[in-house]
């Protein structure tokens, strides 16, 4: 492609990172929307439980199934199981030319498991294994949260040939933890015996502007906390890039890479800006680089096709990101006390979208079938 040609999300693309959407909908599907979207060159759909919530609860696209599988599963979270299926299931069918052009590299959807079951790891890989199994295509990642609990799972999904986007990642430990989780999946698939190595794919799952502003309300009256503000979570993710890098000189790495092994790539997360005084566009912008994802919500996408700029900027001032980080520390704040905080926090409001989209998915199958709200 000619240096200047095509839009933000294509010139991105041919600078080594692709743009996944970070939203899902039945009628983002049947509208032909999202084929529009992948022919502009998104190059993957990622989800989860609040998402899901948007979606059904805001339209009645979902009706018809709903009045259909409330006669086949008689709770809540069989019937969203059955729908949610169907979502990513077609979605995956509109990206499925994107897997096959990539050799297998890009074009996914992702599927988060019950997020009830984050603290549970034999139940999280039996549900990875029933959703990966269920919707029956290969351009499928089971999305499962970076917790110590789910980090296990993630090693052994890798191990059976399951995709996976390690979720809710917010420090560099748990980056790590995650990134060896993938390195010793693909180690166990080859020492069992597997021999498709190019057929197993990971992201990680790496959040963004949830570390800011974190990070911004520590600071609010720190004396000089003014320097470094909305700069820690950029830093933050510059600083997991570099680690990135490190593992993929590794001369571990470098042998399953020869056996045709992807790397797992880190993917930029929460990257909707959140405080209107930054760019909106700030976290697309300055994690633009190679082998990297960024997932961005509908507006943020919107905001990057109309003013984004593409240009190498992960690999820029990692020296400055660790000295942000040094002075954070020297300030009194702790950046492991905020993503500690962060992690529990977002296993929790996920766990919430997934119960109150139980709730609705009942109030709206009772109102279809006009039987009496529950109390």
């Amino acid at each position: 492609m000619p240096e200047n040609a095509g839009n933000t999300i294509q010139k991105a693309h041919a600078a080594g990172q692709s743009i996944w959407f970070d939203y899902i909908s039945r009628d983002l599907i049947d509208s032909g929307e999202l084929k529009r979207l992948v022919e502009s060159g998104v190059r993957g759909v990622t989800s989860n439980p609040a998402i899901f919530q948007n979606a059904i609860s805001g339209s009645s696209d979902y009706d018809a199934s709903l009045t259909r599988y409330s006669a086949e599963a008689s709770d809540p979270a069989s019937i969203f199981e059955f729908l949610a299926i169907d979502d990513v299931r077609d979605a995956a069918d509109v990206l499925r030319p994107v897997y096959d052009s990539s050799n297998r590299a890009d074009g996914f959807v992702s599927i988060e498991v019950n997020p009830l079951l984050a603290a549970e790891t034999d139940e999280t890989i039996a549900e990875a294994r029933r959703l990966f199994s269920a919707i029956g295509r290969p351009n499928i990642m089971i999305k499962v949260p970076g917790t110590p609990e789910g980090v296990p799972a993630v090693r052994k999904l890798i191990s059976e040939g399951i995709s996976v986007n390690v979720t809710l990642l917010f420090s560099l430990s748990a980056y790590r933890e995650a990134a060896k989780a993938y390195i010793d999946g693909l180690a166990d698939y080859v020492e069992a015996g597997g021999d498709d190595l190019g057929g197993i794919s990971s992201v990680a799952s790496f959040f963004v502007s949830r570390v800011d502003t974190s990070a911004d309300s520590a600071l609010d009256g720190v004396s000089g906390g003014d320097e470094i503000a909305g700069k820690i979570g950029i830093a933050n993710a510059r600083l997991a890039y570099d680690t990135f890098r490190d593992l993929i000189a590794s001369e571990r790495w470098r042998e399953l890479a020869e056996r045709g092994a992807l790397p797992q790539r880190p993917l930029w997360a929460s990257t909707g800006v959140k405080n209107p005084e930054y760019s909106d566009v700030l976290y697309m912008d300055e994690l633009m680089g190679a082998d990297t994802v960024n997932t961005a919500p509908p507006a943020t996408l919107d905001a990057f096709l109309d003013h984004g700029i593409v240009a190498e900027r992960v690999t820029v001032g990692v020296e400055d990101a660790r000295a942000h980080m040094a002075r954070l520390e020297e300030l009194g704040v702790s950046l492991d006390a905020i993503t500690g905080d962060l992690l529990v926090a977002g296993v929790k409001a996920f766990a919430d979208a997934f119960e109150g989209l139980m709730e609705v998915i009942d109030s709206r199958c009772r109102e279809l079938s006009g039987a009496p709200a529950s109390d």
